[in-house]
């Protein structure tokens, strides 16, 4: 996600050996307790959607409690605590909920490889060239500040690591502190703020597909938010942020310390650098996002739509003079519409329609335009109301002043690179995601300019 020509090919000392391990644990968890959480409805049965979403009720209400206490602010949806594997196993999320306290905990594991037949290269060129895998492991607990007298505060604490098999460009992060914020509504949610150190990627833009976390990312190289600084896992940093919310329309703004201009490794190898003020080359970044925002009821569809600016003071790399720039910034635009409902009780399945649109500088950021289309459906089939299968087609352009540097030092490189993606998401269990997705992508490396690639991806995100 750097904007860098190459790579940082420092030596880090790669995540710990227990993410894997507790990827198997997590395996071995789910198969014990994921069906417990399922709603025991007959697939077929015409009844089974209403008897579904009855059962989905119940259990809201049985966690109503608990999920209360899930982390606020964020504009990406994350499944509460009633939608996890272990639930309230022991009773143990009761208990702590009767202290005011949350938690959660999250892994994401993903796999890619391509599947044309072509040289690899070393380094790797781009995510699939040779089978990559990454994985996210994250820990999160909150407190309501509600207990001691701040009526709608919340206080938000998170770590996690990270691991990739692509060091050079995803650099691996043992340990970091996800958030550490502090949450406070006024006036029944007409102002929302929020400060801390904080992974910003969740609060704005919305880049994942249908508006979840486990819809996956929009497009394969929709990153030029983070190009320009916008903070995300496991690369977080201090930030504050005031919503003001006027019915369905909100407007949003922050101010963040950006991410290192010289890319993520730089981020990274600053180890627990997401508690800094400073950092070298870096200054406040500023968002502002205004938005619309609708939530799928019966007869009333879904239907989000945002645009932002980014404006960041940091100084970042021109490509052709290779003089430091005073600033950086990125416009975007993203727009999701469910355009028709099933017939069900459920009112968020149905088809939907989306848009990304996101520009940036070409003196000093690799990618510099890139633009998608997406139709996707929810509840594509009545045994499977909370699966979702995507078609998504993306455009990504790149610097032409990043072009030109190559030429002169005779290096091979693309101009562009479209991708278009089959997905299917599938709902294990409660808590329990398994995402399969097939791309077919053109020039998918700026450099080396390299054939076509064929990449099955393959992701299971679990929540506990």
């Amino acid at each position: 996600m750097q904007s860098n020509l190459v790579g940082s090919k420092q030596n880090r000392t790669r995540a710990p050996e227990f993410l894997r391990l507790t990827l198997a644990a997590a395996v071995a968890i789910w198969a014990a307790h994921g069906l417990n959480a399922r709603a025991d409805v007959p697939p077929g049965n015409p009844q089974a959607d209403s008897a579904l979403l009855g059962h989905i009720i119940e259990r809201k209400q049985q966690f109503a409690k608990i999920d209360v206490l899930a982390e606020r602010g964020q504009l990406t949806e994350m499944p509460p605590p009633s939608e996890s594997i272990i639930g309230d196993a022991g009773g143990l999320r009761s208990d702590l909920a009767e202290h005011g306290i949350g938690f959660n905990m999250l892994s994401m594991s993903t796999f890619t490889n391509n599947y044309m037949p072509h040289d690899r290269h070393s380094p790797q060129a781009y995510s699939g060239e040779r089978p990559t895998y990454s994985s996210n492991l994250l820990a999160g607990f909150t407190y309501d500040l509600g207990r001691v007298g701040l009526e709608n505060g919340q206080f938000i604490f998170g770590i996690g690591s990270y691991y990739s098999s692509w060091d050079e460009v995803n650099p691996s992060s043992p340990f970091s502190f996800t958030r550490i914020g502090y949450y406070q509504s006024l006036w029944d949610k007409t102002i929302e703020l929020k400060i801390g150190v904080l992974p910003n990627d969740l609060e704005y833009v919305g880049p994942f597909t249908g508006g979840t976390l486990v819809g996956g990312t929009q497009g394969l190289q929709a990153v030029i938010p983070y190009q320009v600084g916008l903070s995300h896992a496991p690369v977080s940093s201090p930030a504050a942020n005031v919503t003001l919310n006027l019915g369905n329309f909100y407007n949003k703004f922050g101010i963040q310390r950006s991410i290192s201009p010289d890319g993520m490794g730089a981020e990274v190898d600053r180890h627990l650098g997401e508690l800094d003020l400073h950092a070298d080359h870096t200054g406040p970044l500023y968002i502002n996002e205004l938005g619309y925002k609708r939530d799928a009821k019966p007869g009333s569809p879904y239907a989000w739509l945002r645009a932002g600016y980014i404006y960041n003071t940091s100084d970042y790399t021109r490509f052709l003079s290779n003089e430091r720039s005073d600033d950086n910034h990125a416009a975007y635009v993203l727009g999701d519409y469910q355009f028709h409902q099933f017939d069900s009780a459920i009112a968020s399945r149905g088809l939907y329609a989306g848009f990304t649109w996101m520009s940036a500088p070409k003196d000093r950021n690799l990618f510099d335009l890139y633009y998608g289309f997406r139709l996707f459906a929810k509840g594509p089939l009545d045994s499977r109301p909370f699966d979702m299968l995507t078609l998504e087609y993306g455009y990504t352009s790149y610097s032409d002043d990043a072009n030109e540097r190559l030429d002169r030092l005779q290096v091979s490189n693309a101009d562009d690179s479209r991708s278009t993606t089959l997905a299917y998401n599938m709902r294990v269990a409660a808590g329990a995601y398994f995402r399969t997705g097939l791309s077919y992508v053109e020039k998918p490396a700026f450099s080396p300019d390299v054939k076509d690639a064929l990449n099955l991806q393959l992701s299971l995100t679990l929540f506990f």
